[in-house]
């Protein structure tokens, strides 16, 4: 059986989609999400975040409800994923340092 083949855009999704799931648990992972969600994101960020990756709602859904463009919601979206990596990635190492 061959395996699924993944665009890296599809498996940052999946990822991050995962890592979101671990914001509402009481681990380690769930801190630095929970820390990067709260911290390092805009209001707007984080709150385009949740209901995407958590309440898994569409763009154009996400759009109507806070009365912006779709592809607002796409650009927030995607600038949210570049400072949650960082953030993240930074966190895990600063982690392992201590």
């Amino acid at each position: 059986m061959e395996k699924p083949h993944f665009s890296e855009r599809e498996t940052e999704y999946m990822t991050l989609h995962g890592l979101m799931r671990y914001s509402e648990s009481g681990g380690v992972t769930g801190k630095l999400v929970r820390a990067a969600l709260n911290e390092d994101l805009t209001p707007r960020q984080s709150q385009m975040v949740r209901l995407y990756y958590i309440e898994q709602k569409t763009m154009p859904e996400i759009a109507r409800q806070l009365g912006v463009n779709i592809s607002t919601v796409s650009r927030t979206l995607a600038a949210a994923r570049v400072k949650l990596k960082r953030s993240l990635r930074y966190a895990r190492r600063s982690q392992y340092e201590d």
